[in-house]
């Protein structure tokens, strides 16, 4: 398979992303020094996404820090994110100062280069034609994986690794991926495996090799390879996110605190932020949550793609450090910046009761929990459903609170930490001996509906093992173990039962469901897998 040939940098279409138009002016009259006439200048993130999204580029040239707004790393985050710059563009940060700590919290998203100012046009062109030889090389594979045909870029990956030259490391990274995505987590564990055989010392392909063993089922042998890996690269924090995800499976809370303060630390992303905030507030060490969720905030305010799931943390966690008027500013401030979200709009009004209500405005209080309860909360998440279960304890409403908190406790019976988190919610009210043996019997009744289930099928009475699926279903209508149990149990159905084309489309809804919700899971990538063979057959 020859190369392809790629045109030359003179013809290249180059958007600039610069805050500072003097800059922009520099890096302009170095390009046209290179030959490059095409070229879009933006100063912001936002210009820049317009522009992407407008047409296409050859290369982006992008500084990292610019000024207010987003940052270069968001901007690419989102650019490939949501596949609105061409894959075979190189990606290169313009900066004043050095980015390890930038790149390494980037995460999947990485830039492809980047050149320290003040710089020589010789080192750009360098950079520029280096970078686009090596994407021109890898087309075909770099196309394949951008399209999300994994079965392609498997193919064309394999023709890399037969070629055994300097493209087949990243024929197996590829391919490995590939079969991930597609639930086939042996074949990938065997391709990382002979990556390493080539190098051992392969960071993406040891971590690449413990999430295979995860997915496998084989978490103590997953965490022994991550250990190994952060040993010999302390810094590599890809794999100290997957410690902490294993952590927190394992309802390991102090474990899971320990990792996110290193990873905070390591490469302090916003997501790492919010992640060490929201253990933080778990472990009881609410003045750590508050640095943690600030800077979160911070991080996120000028983001191009925002969320008020910080913000409203940091509005319970500084009345919980008794920072009380401070936390219901954040959260009449969140209630506003995002008031055309019914749900944030609640839980603003909520939170704000919470405090006011401790700060003696009983009435105030009341009247916005009120509020909150008029429209939105149906549509909030788990970790929300508790702050609005806390605010409605602590302004009176035990009913409400109790139907929250037990709303959680039955989507996430298989999940410790979770439902710790829902008794904690109730820790120290009126209703918290009430609590915990409504979650206790919860628990058991929708462990008591898995096992009838587990029976049914063992026996090989599918129908009515999808009886009480459904009925656990309704119970339970979030719960992971329950939709992914209830699925395939449909999966099944479709080939061995009649009806087929129903047992489908309903395998087909639930495979929806979880799949918004548990975008990344493997046991949602292998049941999509079989539903595929089994359309097909």
């Amino acid at each position: 398979m020859a190369p392809p040939v790629g045109k030359p940098i003179t013809s290249f279409r180059v958007l600039m992303v610069e805050d500072q138009q003097q800059m922009r002016q520099i890096i302009r009259e170095s390009l046209y020094r290179l030959g490059i006439r095409q070229v879009v200048m933006t100063a912001h993130a936002d210009e820049a996404l317009k522009a992407m999204r407008e047409g296409s580029f050859d290369l982006v040239l992008c500084d990292y820090n610019l000024g207010e707004g987003a940052d270069g790393q968001q901007l690419l985050e989102t650019a490939r994110g949501n596949r609105c710059v061409n894959p075979l563009a190189p990606w290169i940060y313009i900066t004043a100062n050095s980015l390890r700590a930038d790149v390494l919290a980037a995460g999947d998203y990485q830039p492809d280069g980047y050149i320290l100012k003040p710089f020589t046009d010789q080192l750009l062109a360098r950079q520029i034609e280096a970078l686009a030889a090596r994407k021109q090389q890898l087309a075909p594979l770099l196309v394949a994986v951008d399209a999300r045909d994994w079965d392609q870029a498997i193919s064309v990956a394999d023709e890399f690794i037969k070629k055994a030259d300097s493209t087949r490391g990243e024929g197996y990274k590829q391919k490995a991926q590939a079969l991930m995505k597609l639930a086939r987590f042996d074949d990938a564990r065997a391709c990382f495996e002979q990556a390493l055989g080539l190098n051992s010392e392969l960071a993406w392909a040891q971590l690449g090799l413990a999430q295979a063993l995860r997915a496998l089922g084989r978490a103590p042998q997953a965490e022994a390879a991550l250990q190994r890996l952060v040993q010999a690269q302390p810094d590599y924090a890809a794999a100290f996110d997957l410690l902490l995800e294993l952590a927190e499976e394992r309802g390991d809370a102090v474990g899971a605190l320990a990792l996110a303060k290193t990873l905070a630390d390591l490469a302090p992303n916003a997501q790492r932020k919010i992640k060490l905030g929201e253990l933080a507030q778990a472990n009881g060490d609410v003045a750590l949550a508050v640095r943690a969720l600030e800077s979160a905030v911070t991080k996120n305010r000028s983001a191009l793609q925002r969320s008020h799931h910080e913000g409203m943390l940091l509005a319970q966690a500084l009345m919980d450090n008794g920072e009380i008027g401070k936390g219901v500013m954040m959260a009449q401030e969140q209630g506003k910046q995002f008031a055309d979200l019914p749900a944030a709009r609640a839980l603003g009004k909520a939170l704000q009761a919470q405090g006011l209500h401790q700060l003696g405005q009983a009435d105030k209080a009341a009247t916005l929990m009120a509020e909150a309860q008029q429209g939105g909360m149906e549509e909030l998440p788990d970790a929300h459903k508790l702050l609005m279960a806390r605010s409605a304890l602590a302004t009176g409403n035990l009913e409400l609170g109790q139907a929250l908190i037990l709303a959680v406790a039955r989507n996430n019976s298989d999940q410790p930490m979770m439902l710790a988190a829902a008794l904690n919610s109730a820790k120290g009210t009126a209703v918290e001996e009430a609590c915990r043996e409504q979650v206790e019997r919860e628990g058991r009744d929708v462990d008591e509906a898995l096992q009838q289930l587990q029976q049914a099928k063992r026996g090989g009475d599918l129908a009515q093992a999808i009886v009480v699926g459904e009925a656990a279903l309704v119970r339970a209508p979030h719960n992971f173990s329950v939709l992914i149990e209830l699925c395939t149990l449909y999966l099944i159905a479709m080939n061995r039962m009649g009806q087929a084309q129903q047992h489908a489309d309903r395998a087909r809804e639930l495979l929806d469901q979880l799949t918004a919700r548990y975008p990344n899971h493997d046991r949602v990538a292998a049941a999509r897998k079989f539903f595929r063979e089994r359309v097909k057959g």
